[in-house]
């Protein structure tokens, strides 16, 4: 089926990548506000928690707010918290206002990519492959854009606060341009009972969750593995590390046509295999340039992880596909939260190196998954509506 994009399409897509936006640029303004308020290391790593813990709540609560404000009411929650969180962190006297601030932005930005996965699905339908790989695809390019503008921010001596303001005028414009559009509602659902999501559909989310993992331990900690195991200088490995999400726009791009080509139940298992000699290259003490491109074809690898993912856990949803969409901050959320600091417990017990072999391990969990949510279909009678509780 041919993808024809829409205005929603796009509303769609730049507001996932206004989320992202807002997710990335944390790690850029949070060393200088750390000086500005005197925080510890622990305090600050509460900052990433809050918005996790707030994206689990989303996933848990984005359901109800948009059966009671529809999808176009649930998007303008969204990017209103979400700015009004960018605000409190901007103006924050004390650690307390910029935790809420995150914690802001994860309850109410989480619910940017629960309720676009069910719109886009229901819009593009037998597509809808090749839209979440596009979708995919212009988050990172957001995510991008954030080191960029708190880079121009700083070199301009306008401090981090403009690139933080630069995301709220993005918000803004995103709502002015597109927030008076008609959108349709999700179908609704039983009246006699609350439906369940299949198994399948849990399989395929736990998927989600697990390739969210790999994709923050790779992505957090490839700048200090560089330094430490590969011996990069401090400037040299944060600028190498950005062979990998470098990796990961190139690979959402070109997902995105080669879904047209080949199944994704056979694209999504191929792709991930990619893995193995991207991260031999990357972990197995070569010299710097191939463990550079290791770390780039380790970015290939996990590109379409995420849209994949969610592209199944809609599909085996079959009529409760909104609930599909947005559970899948649930399985994010958990995973930003809880991967970053176990990869970081084991480094501490075992070195990062031998820790970084949770890597392997989550791509073996991963197409287990994959495998078992696939025989969760098979065993589904054809037709089969959700159970009810």
């Amino acid at each position: 089926m041919r993808l024809i994009r829409t205005r929603l399409t796009w509303y769609s897509f730049l507001l996932s990548g206004f989320f992202t936006f807002i997710i990335n640029i944390q790690g850029n303004i949070i060393p200088s506000l750390r000086d500005e308020l005197g925080l510890s290391y622990r305090t600050v790593s509460l900052h990433a928690s809050a918005i996790a813990a707030g994206m689990i709540a989303a996933g848990l609560l984005t359901e109800r707010i948009v059966a009671t404000l529809g999808r176009r009411g649930a998007f303008l929650l969204a990017v209103a918290g979400s700015v009004a969180g960018m605000l409190l962190i901007c103006v924050a006297p004390t650690a307390a206002v910029s935790i809420a601030g995150c914690g802001l932005i994860g309850l109410t930005g989480g619910m940017i990519p629960g309720v676009m996965g069910g719109l886009v699905a229901q819009i593009h339908g037998g597509a809808r492959d090749q839209a979440f790989a596009e979708a995919g695809a212009v988050t990172y390019a957001c995510a991008i854009t954030a080191n960029f503008a708190t880079g121009a921010a700083v070199a301009l001596t306008l401090g981090w606060r403009a690139a933080m303001l630069f995301g709220v005028v993005c918000g803004v414009a995103l709502v002015a341009v597109y927030g008076r559009d008609a959108m349709p509602e999700a179908p609704r659902r039983a009246a006699n009972g609350r439906e369940r999501l299949p198994a399948a559909s849990w399989a395929f989310l736990t998927m989600l969750g697990l390739g969210v993992a790999l994709e923050m331990c790779m992505l957090l900690w490839s700048p200090t593995f560089l330094e430490q195991a590969v011996g990069l200088p401090r400037s040299a490995a944060a600028t190498a590390a950005a062979a990998f999400p470098a990796a990961m726009l190139l690979g959402r791009w070109a997902g995105s046509v080669a879904v047209r080509r080949v199944p994704p139940a056979v694209l999504y298992p191929a792709t991930l295999c990619l893995l193995a000699p991207g991260f031999l290259l990357y972990w197995g003490g070569f010299a710097a340039p191939l463990a550079v491109a290791g770390l780039f074809i380790a970015g290939l690898a996990i590109s379409l992880l995420y849209p994949l993912s969610l592209s199944f856990a809609i599909g085996a949803a079959g009529g409760v596909g909104d609930a599909a969409s947005a559970r899948s901050a649930l399985a994010a959320g958990s995973a930003v939260l809880t991967a970053p600091i176990a990869l970081g417990s084991l480094a501490d017990r075992v070195g990062l190196s031998h820790a970084y072999l949770i890597v392997p391990a989550l791509a073996a969990a991963i197409l287990l998954c994959f495998f078992a949510a696939r025989a969760m279909e098979r065993r589904r009678p054809i037709g089969a509506d959700a159970a009810l509780s």
